[in-house]
């Protein structure tokens, strides 16, 4: 280092001109020696030597200078060269080994509180005559950057090990006396003199700021994001090698690291100003994203700890000391309560001294006390000692219950906790002034707005270039989400409880001043209530659900509450004066159209509804916490949904539903043979896949009762008592918010028999005893208890046995109509044997497909299968389905041979299940492998028990192996041609399938088959249940379209002039072949009794496939002579052959010409059409001794 360099380091003192120095500003002494004296331990050689090496630069850094009089710091010759060698060991071994035995060694040097602070004190402003250099500010930048690397946040969790732990756990106390002294060494002017460094680079433009500038700006964010995430760890019990007894570290007070104490040494040297500018600056003159991250991380460190009501107590007027009090007196208990507010504690203990007295032994009393209970019976006694057991009934059973002797077993498990801190105690004085200052000009200067606009489009880039939204928590850092939104739904409180506050002072002072008393004004948070905000919430919503992330979802479930609650502010907002007046209706429209607006845009599909009816059925299994989050969000969604059912708006949940369009193929073959074209055409079908996949969207306007009923579930209500039996360490406020879930479903439902339990009759008793006499919530409470053991008592005497109220109520018909009624209601199975409910019963059935069978029945099973995929992959609707088929071949492979026939049928989907009954190559396949083929949608496709597993396997190999063949396209394709025909079945056939299905129906053995062997059999009596469920569905169509008001008078009506396909019907064809009319639905109207009101049906004519028995009692007889006319029409057609011959035609246009020149034309038509029909369309008696009219058709 050179002379020049020597003497500017030389002058590197400081000697403060206004105030004279006091042994306070002194550094504080580290007494080396008292260290020293502890217990001695065994120091491996290498931390020995690399100790000495430390403490050899630490001491060449530089020193206090006993020889002047002030006594102040003077660095040493090498001053830099010393910082930059520490800083070199720190990356060189700490940050490559993941130890801490350096930043160890320099804290039992005293690097940080004996020279680093003192460096940067003395230096932020030197005394008159002395001068700032380049080499001077280099050496704190140095301090700076040794500073920020010493306060690194050391992570602590439950996969860290015991020797780490330990290294860990020293590092972090070591830490938290960096913290402390920062902020108590001459007032925290430490961070004043780091600010003062940057200062050049904050106010510099973007095109003027150097990549240095860029390097400190980033140093003192991350220096003050460091000394807010310094924290003491939690207190544990464990291994005695890794117990963790004492947090804190001997002589600092928890309240000197307190939130309050941070505020106020942060608001007293412009650290909240340099937040807020630097907030203000992104997206800027500022572009890093690194600064975007860490100033919302330092927003969620500042505001993780603050409770917001507690901000505004203190503002309240003396005339709500009452209301303060009232409210004090449900205070939770001193072992469990989050809150450290002084006034909260002296009004807890004076209850608690209350509660004693009133229960004190009296001065008889005290040698001892025996309490005797005897049983209703005489059968048994029991005996309570005490004194406290004569207070109340209630301490009585408590006495007793506490004698017992039995294993709780863990109820829940801290594993949702890791983001969400229970607030700290109130701000107070210069922290609460600073801290609502910071606050109040972050959103007025649109920095927080700034911030969350920066975040969000962050987290949307992030979404678009990976999974989408649904990975949205695996692909961005866990933390990094928890804190974007526990800010956000920080501040979304802090805007809503300011503006409540400041109404109720308006209101307590009855203000003439109305223009204030408006509604809450979130244009400061606008950034957070837009639209892509929603949408990230709730993809973070359906994330956390979905990888059961519980600390995460318990971060959703808050900002989801926060916005719903702003919601229902305004929904339940009172009209003010200013709302009254005629302009002020723009106004409420606004609030509504917000309030409809933020439901609107959560609840967009049906699936987020789902998940959060979902979370309150498992979340009594988690954290006290989460199980009030979870509990309030149920309350909020209640409350939001009644709010939109009474304001008469309507909200639509779309349902999204993926499928692939049929019979969709590229452009480039029209002209190609439809047999073979995939085949030269291969690539297509990749490029095609994404215009064959379509999505079908359903809106469905959310009914409120049907909602409501959704999260009455039986978890859901346990969930409840689990929350409320917890009610010591609840408010008033709590307790009501779950008393009014059990008031909804038990009064304003009815639904008694849910509450109908044991534990909740206990639940109330216990409730109502801890509650103090007068209070208000005691009043709801008693009113509740009253009107439910009226019901109860009621219920018992209808069924007095129910042992059912010791569990939970089953969601089952029979079992909900007994607890309401005490009778037993027996309800008919939904489906029999074998026959499961995939489809409703009145859906429409997919056409039956014709029975087909091989031209060569001899084939092998290796052709037979070649032939059958090589058809089927040619449809894009089975290619997935020959992949499943092949799967479930082997699994019924395997457990066929496993002697379990209980799996032997076919696990499918929907859309698969239909293909089976109407695909009639998919039919053949599995008739070949060995299974019975269903015949409607609900039918299960079974195994036979006379086939081979062997065989299954086998065409399970064969089906994979001609896929991938067929697939490549390689190979003849002459073989698979030409190779299937249909199977025709006689009428005598056909009629003993019948008589086989009502044989069978009735347990009867069935009749003997006509030459058919077993597989037949079953067909034929498949395609008579088909029959007959298509005549069903016919009479009841026929039935529902007389009864809708389709009468005779309707008969004129035009007929549709759709033809069935297939066209001509043979009277030889069997009925299966024949499609059952389907049913039309319209809309209901409003108000009427029914939810589907059939369209009167016009019937088509009858024709002599669908004439039966039944039909020849109904018909008139014009009808019946209508019928034989045409049947002689039909004989003589048969008998010709429907064909004319030429000498024919010539002899009937000579005929015609004949009749044309004599004017015999309509008498020769009016002869031949009474041949066929002569019939009377009037139903008049004919009047005696008149001629009857006749109208008369032409064929």
């Amino acid at each position: 280092m050179s002379d020049s360099s020597n003497d500017e380091l030389a002058d590197f003192i400081e000697d403060d001109q206004q105030s004279p120095h006091s042994p306070a500003d002194a550094p504080p002494p580290n007494d080396r020696l008292a260290d020293l004296a502890g217990p001695p331990r065994a120091v491996d050689p290498a931390n020995k030597i690399l100790g000495a090496h430390i403490a050899v630069l630490v001491s060449a850094l530089g020193g206090p200078d006993h020889a002047s009089d002030t006594g102040l710091y003077k660095l040493g010759v090498d001053a830099l060269a010393c910082l930059r060698d520490l800083k070199r060991w720190i990356r060189a071994v700490d940050e490559r080994s993941l130890s801490w035995e350096v930043s160890l060694a320099c804290a039992e040097c005293g690097l940080v509180q004996n020279d680093l602070t003192v460096i940067l004190c003395q230096w932020d402003k030197p005394r008159s005559g002395v001068m700032r250099t380049r080499t001077t500010d280099k050496i704190m930048v140095a301090c700076l950057e040794l500073l920020v690397l010493l306060t690194w946040p050391t992570d602590v969790n439950s996969k860290t090990t015991a020797d780490d732990y330990s290294a860990r756990a020293k590092m972090r106390i070591a830490q938290l006396r960096y913290k402390h002294h920062i902020l108590t060494y001459r007032g925290g002017r430490t961070l004043k003199a780091a600010l003062r460094l940057g200062l050049p680079a904050l106010r510099a433009s973007h095109s003027e700021r150097t990549p240095r500038d860029l390097s400190i700006l980033r140093l003192l964010v991350y220096f003050i994001r460091n000394l807010l995430y310094i924290e003491p760890l939690a207190a544990f019990k464990g291994a005695r090698a890794v117990s963790n007894a004492l947090p804190y570290p001997a002589s600092i007070p928890a309240e000197e690291l307190s939130v309050a104490a941070v505020a106020s040494v942060f608001g007293a040297n412009n650290v909240f100003m340099f937040l807020t500018s630097i907030a203000h600056s992104i997206l800027g003159s500022i572009r890093d994203e690194r600064f975007g991250f860490l100033a919302m991380e330092c927003l969620w460190l500042l505001t993780r700890e603050v409770d917001v009501d507690a901000l505004f107590v203190t503002e309240m007027r003396a005339g709500d000391t009452a209301a303060v009090a009232d409210a004090l007196r449900v205070v939770p208990p001193a072992g469990t309560a989050a809150g450290l507010d002084l006034s909260a504690l002296l009004s807890e203990e004076e209850r608690r001294k209350k509660r004693l007295h009133s229960a004190m032994a009296t001065r008889h009393g005290r040698f001892g006390t025996l309490l005797s209970l005897q049983s209703a019976d005489k059968s048994a006694s029991l005996a309570v000692s005490g004194q406290r057991a004569l207070a109340s009934t209630y301490s009585t059973l408590q006495k007793l219950d506490q004698s017992k002797r039995w294993h709780k077993t863990a109820t829940f498990r801290y594993n949702s906790n890791a983001y969400v801190r229970t607030p700290a105690g109130p701000l107070r004085g210069a922290a609460l002034t600073a801290f609502l200052a910071f606050v109040d000009q972050l959103l007025a200067s649109g920095s927080f707005d700034n911030l969350v606009t920066f975040f969000s489009g962050h987290l949307t880039n992030v979404a678009n270039s990976t999974a989408g939204r649904a990975c949205l928590l695996s692909a961005t850092d866990a933390p990094d989400l928890a804190a974007y939104f526990l800010t956000v739904a920080w501040f979304f409180r802090f805007k809503r409880v300011h503006w409540s506050a400041d109404q109720n002072a308006y209101s307590h002072q009855n203000a003439s001043d109305v223009a204030s008393q408006d509604a809450p004004d979130y244009g400061s948070v606008g950034a957070a209530l837009s639209e892509v905000n929603f949408i990230l919430l709730v993809a973070y919503v359906r994330s956390a659900y979905q990888s059961k992330d519980y600390s995460s979802l318990h971060v959703a479930m808050v900002c989801l509450c926060e916005m719903v609650l702003i919601a229902n502010s305004l929904f339940s907002k009172k009209r003010t004066a200013r709302e009254l007046e005629l302009a002020s209706a723009a106004d409420i429209n606004k609030d509504r159209e917000l309030a409809e607006g933020i439901l609107r845009k959560l609840f967009v599909q049906k699936e987020f509804l789902d998940v959060c009816v979902n979370i309150p059925k498992t979340a009594h299994r988690h954290s006290p916490e989460y199980l009030g989050v979870a509990v309030s969000l149920v309350h909020l969604l209640l409350r939001a949904f009644e709010a939109l059912s009474n304001e008469d708006v309507h909200l639509f949940l779309r349902t999204r539903r993926r499928m692939r369009k049929l019979g969709v193929r590229g452009g480039l073959n029209h002209e190609m043979d439809r047999e073979h074209w995939h085949l030269i055409d291969r690539g297509s079908d990749d490029e095609d896949d994404a215009e064959q996949v379509r999505v079908i969207t359903h809106e469905r306007k959310l009914d409120f009762r049907a909602a409501e009923a959704r999260f009455f579930h039986p978890h859901i209500v346990s969930t409840h008592v689990r929350y409320l039996i917890a009610h010591e360490d609840l408010s008033a406020a709590e307790i009501k918010m779950a008393l009014s879930y059990f008031y909804r479903l038990f009064v304003l439902r009815r639904d008694h028999s849910a509450l109908y339990r044991l534990d909740f009759v206990v639940l109330l008793s216990a409730l109502q005893s801890s509650l103090a006499r007068g209070t208000s919530i005691r009043r709801h409470v008693d009113e509740f208890l009253v009107y439910f053991m009226k019901r109860f008592l009621r219920a018992l005497a209808t069924f007095p046995t129910a042992i059912e109220v010791l569990f939970p109520r089953f969601e089952r018909d029979e079992y909900c109509a007994f607890l309401s009624h005490g009778d037993v209601a027996v309800f008919a199975p939904t489906a029999p044997a074998r026959i499961n409910n995939y489809f409703d019963a009145d859906s429409l059935q997919p056409r039956a497909a014709p029975v087909m069978q091989f031209v060569d029945p001899k084939m092998l099973l290796d052709a037979k299968v070649a032939a059958l995929t090589y058809h089927l992959l040619k449809k894009k609707n089975t290619t997935r389905l020959l992949a499943v088929l092949a799967d479930e071949f082997v699994r019924i492979a395997t457990e066929t041979l496993r002697s379990d026939r209980s799996a032997s049928a076919l696990r499918l989907g929907l859309a698969h299940r239909r293909l089976v009954v109407s695909n009639l190559l998919v039919r053949l396949l599995l008739s070949t492998a060995g299974f019975d083929l269903p015949f409607l949608q609900n039918d299960e496709t079974e195994f036979r028990r006379d086939a081979s597993p062997d065989a299954l396997r086998a065409a399970s190999d064969l089906v994979r192996r001609w896929t991938r063949q067929h697939q490549h396209g390689s190979g003849d394709i002459e073989p698979f041609l030409d190779q299937f025909q249909h199977l025709l079945f006689s009428e005598e056939q056909l009629a003993y399938g019948a008589a086989a299905l009502q044989k069978r129906r009735s347990s009867e053995p069935l009749p003997p088959a006509p030459d058919v062997d077993p597989a037949t059999v079953e067909i034929l009596i498949g395609l008579a249940r088909r029959r007959k469920h298509e005549a069903q569905t016919a009479s009841r169509l026929y039935n529902d379209t007389d009864m809708s008001g389709g009468s005779g008078a309707d008969v004129s009506a035009p007929t549709s002039r759709r033809r069935a396909e297939g066209g001509h019907v043979e009277l030889s064809s069997s009925d299966d072949e024949i499609q059952a009319p389907r049913r039309k639905r319209v809309r209901g109207t409003r108000g009427s009794d029914s939810a589907h009101v059939q369209e009167p049906v016009a019937r088509t004519p009858i024709s002599a496939a669908l004439v039966g028995e039944s039909d020849d009692d109904s018909d008139t007889e014009a009808t019946r002579e209508f019928y034989e006319r045409e049947a002689r029409l039909r004989e003589l057609i048969a008998l010709r052959g429907g064909v004319a011959s030429k000498d024919d035609l010539r002899v009937f246009q000579e005929s015609w010409a004949g009749l044309a020149l004599t004017g015999e034309v309509r008498s020769a038509v009016t002869r031949a059409a009474g041949l066929f029909s002569t019939y009377s369309d009037s139903d008049d008696a004919e009047v005696p001794g008149s001629e009857p009219v006749r109208k008369k058709r032409v064929l």
